[in-house]
């Protein structure tokens, strides 16, 4: 479901029955029933409404949190994979080619399958041999020179940030918010809504005009939790800021045909 039917279906139903309950209450009591108790009202809405507003603050920072942070282990991903080509270079023909190899089939599996997946919260597995391979292919090297050796260490260090951003790509769909937060959530804005009913004001316009900004401002505070739970929903981009390079960047080439190869066009994005 794109995110703007999921806005649609969360802020214009809350807007909605927000006002609905609003008429049937206007309906059903009168004035006098309300206004006698104007005063303590006041005092419950502003206690219940503080406590509110510091939950759902603390919420959104979290979920805001947890989306900056997948966005910079989705860059350190692809820059380790670019640091891995370079660092190949450093190293035999055959490893180099052996690494970058496996490097661009990671890559490829990453950027057309495993991000489609995690967007819709199902598992990943078809990058799994693509990363055990690129594992292999680099543990398998033995350095014969001092320069090898070198390049050989930062290529482990590398491998290991690729390693630790994969996993956490991994495991970050998977720690969303619980239900239990989310009921918690969700009655919180029904009891902020639902006290806007005791104030009666004298024009129903007005009143409605009131209810419907109140429910607009938690709906869309609500909205902006759900949306940033998923990092990798693909109306966030994360994907398009790290992982928008043709794979073919990362095959072997070497003298003549590298400097050739200077320039690479992003993908269209």
């Amino acid at each position: 479901m794109s995110a703007l039917v999921e806005s649609l279906l969360l802020v214009g139903g809350g807007v909605f029955f927000s006002v609905a309950g609003l008429i049937v209450v206007r309906k059903t009591f009168r004035r006098q029933d309300f206004k006698k108790h104007h005063e303590i009202a006041g005092y419950l809405i502003s206690v219940v409404g503080t406590l509110y507003s510091i939950l759902l603050g603390l919420i959104v920072v979290n979920v805001q949190s947890k989306f900056d942070q997948s966005r910079t282990m989705a860059q350190t991903e692809a820059s380790s994979c670019s640091d891995i080509a370079h660092l190949s270079k450093g190293l035999g023909r055959a490893e180099a080619i052996k690494i970058c190899t496996n490097l661009a089939w990671y890559y490829t599996v990453v950027q057309s399958e495993d991000w489609d997946k995690i967007a819709e919260g199902r598992e990943v597995e078809a990058s799994i041999p693509a990363y055990q391979g690129l594992w292999h292919s680099i543990v398998t090297v033995e350095p014969k020179t001092n320069r090898e050796t070198t390049c050989f260490a930062s290529m482990i260090d590398s491998m290991k940030r690729l390693s630790d951003a994969r996993r956490y790509r991994m495991s970050a769909r998977k720690r969303g918010l619980s239900e239990v937060v989310w009921v918690v959530l969700c009655l919180g804005a029904v009891m902020i809504i639902m006290f806007t009913y005791f104030f009666r004001v004298e024009s129903a316009r007005t009143q409605t005009l009131l209810t419907t900004f109140v429910s607009l401002f938690v709906t869309l505070n609500l909205l902006l939790v759900w949306l940033f739970e998923n990092p990798y929903r693909s109306e966030l981009q994360i994907k398009k800021g790290a992982f928008y390079f043709k794979p073919e960047i990362f095959y072997y080439k070497d003298g003549k045909e590298d400097r050739q190869n200077l320039k690479v066009d992003p993908i269209a994005r």
